[in-house]
């Protein structure tokens, strides 16, 4: 019996001394994992959460150049697609844990496509979304490059303005392709579109061989998920008739209300955004965090990257958005801040590790094409205990002045002879809700004194001659295969033929006059913009 418990005691030992050397195995490797997430941890970023936003070190390989798309391939590779043409998968080779190679994949280039802005993997299969079509690429000797390539789907209409996009690639519960296809309302010469599927989502069968119109009236909606019980859901910005920065509920026949002169038949229909969205502008990809994937309490919600204001290159967030169904087609939700001060934002994915991949776009030159040289990032935000979250007092603007007095002044000015104030009203220039969010005090007197520096998309000026001999200036309100309809100072609408316009050309100008402040004091400057940057969306107080 000694001899058993002799045996018995030193079996014990062993195993406290191998789970001892475990212990410190596994504290020293916890330990590298978190210096090596500190070192790329990007300090500009503000987290509202614990989470260490770390920028992958990707230094060899493919040129990150403005990153339009992200998402999760075969064994939980993270591919991403540049706005050039290129799409490459990430690849870890020092083995620290984070990926630092871009691993070309293919090249929509070489099947003379442009703006890979959307895709996601069906299986092996790669989808991609183009100006052109959707293509499908597939690595068949599972060598990461793929070495095949043909056409799925390209039965809709396209130009190569700069605005024709195809965005929000995702697969239903039926295998069945859902896509955006984005509106053609500010395409001086847009493609023929008889069966209105421009500004739509359409559901293609498996096969790529057959469609339906499954919703319309967006405007430019980049993201678009289903969640975990099969519901589909997109982001959309604001704009047209869009007044909201909104993530929608996805319900098929429905209009959610952009581009009204289009689709006369839905205008008395119109479908409400699910949220308005006031935690960032400019809402591109969209993603859910499983629920099985705690992200410091987030299972289960749906993640939002935002691009960012017009021409605020620094700019840019993630917000979530927790949707719980309290009936067969309603729900409770609630909007909460994740992250500020990250970049013009594209796409985010979660990967297969339970961290968030996130495409920073970065600066573009004008026209939307893809800056002079790589431009860009790839993020990684993973939950970090150790991380102290940032105070979010700063988020909403803090108000000075006498706000009463700013009103008279806006209005003495004549302001609001071009700029409502609360989405109701389509003017010659952009509506002012929630300016306060968007600049700062400096940045509005500068964007008065000279509009021409960040001039908001939708309201550049246009001029157009037609063959009668007149000149118009204005912005373009819609656009048709048929006719022209511009906003000209004085808010009116002069509808022009197509087939009269001998040219049309947008200028890089505002129609707003510069100066505007002139004969204002300081204190009355700070009256106007107090008055201006208290113009918030309901609920952002």
């Amino acid at each position: 019996m000694k001899k058993l418990k002799k045996v018995i005691y030193s079996l014990v030992l062993v195993m406290v001394l191998v789970s001892c050397k475990n212990e410190a195995k596994n504290e020293r490797v916890f330990t590298e994992w978190k210096r090596t997430i500190n070192e790329h941890v990007d300090s500009v970023v503000k987290v509202y959460g614990k989470y260490a936003a770390v920028k992958l070190p990707i230094k060899t390989g493919v040129k990150l150049w403005n990153p339009t798309a992200i998402t999760k391939g075969p064994n939980g590779v993270m591919y991403a697609a540049n706005y050039t043409g290129e799409i490459y998968s990430l690849q870890d080779t020092n083995g620290d844990g984070l990926e630092d190679y871009a691993k070309l994949y293919c090249n929509v280039k070489n099947d003379s496509l442009r703006y890979p802005t959307s895709m996601i993997f069906n299986g092996n299969k790669l989808l991609v979304g183009t100006t052109q079509e959707i293509r499908m690429y597939e690595d068949t000797n599972s060598d990461g490059v793929a070495d095949k390539s043909e056409t799925f789907f390209k039965d809709f209409p396209y130009t190569m303005h700069l605005f024709d996009w195809t965005f929000g690639l995702e697969l239903g519960p039926d295998k069945s392709l859902y896509v955006i296809l984005c509106t053609d309302s500010w395409n001086d010469n847009p493609a023929p579109d008889p069966n209105k599927l421009r500004g739509s989502i359409l559901k293609i069968s498996p096969d790529g061989k057959s469609y339906e119109r499954y919703a319309t009236g967006l405007r430019f909606a980049y993201g678009m998920r289903f969640n975990e019980d099969g519901d589909l859901f997109f982001s959309d910005n604001r704009g047209n008739e869009n007044k909201y920065e909104e993530l929608n509920y996805v319900v098929k026949g429905s209009f959610y209300g952009n581009n009204q002169s289009k689709y006369p038949e839905f205008v008395h229909n119109i479908t409400e955004p699910l949220v308005k969205l006031k935690y960032g502008f400019a809402p591109v990809g969209i993603d859910f965090n499983p629920k099985n994937n705690d992200f410091d309490g987030t299972a289960g919600d749906l993640f939002i990257s935002y691009f960012g204001p017009d021409g605020k290159w620094n700019e840019g967030s993630i917000s979530r958005v927790r949707i719980q169904k309290v009936g067969k087609e309603e729900y409770e939700v609630k909007e909460f801040p994740v992250a500020d001060k990250i970049a013009k934002l594209s796409d985010l994915e979660f990967g297969i590790q339970g961290d968030l991949y996130v495409a920073q776009f970065g600066i573009e030159t004008h026209g939307h094409k893809p800056y002079k040289s790589p431009m860009g990032a790839i993020y990684r935000f993973i939950e970090a205990d150790w991380v102290a979250p940032d105070s979010l007092k700063n988020i909403t603007a803090v108000v000075k002045g006498n706000t009463d007095k700013g009103r008279l002044i806006f209005k003495e000015r004549a302001c609001n002879t071009c700029h409502s104030i609360d989405g109701n009203e389509s003017l010659l220039g952009p509506d002012l809700m929630g300016i306060g969010k968007l600049l700062t005090k400096e940045e509005i007197i500068e964007s008065i004194n000279n509009p021409d520096k960040n001039i908001k998309t939708g309201f550049d000026q246009v001029e157009i001659k037609t063959k009668q001999g007149k000149t118009y200036f204005g912005r373009m309100v819609t656009s048709s295969t048929s006719e022209i309809v511009l906003m000209l100072p004085g808010n009116v609408k002069e509808v022009i033929k197509t087939s009269d316009v001998v040219s049309s050309e947008f200028l890089k100008r505002s129609l707003m006059p510069p100066g505007l402040l002139g004969g204002l004091d300081n204190g009355e400057i700070g009256d106007l913009v107090s008055y201006m940057q208290s113009l918030v969306l309901e609920g952002q107080e």
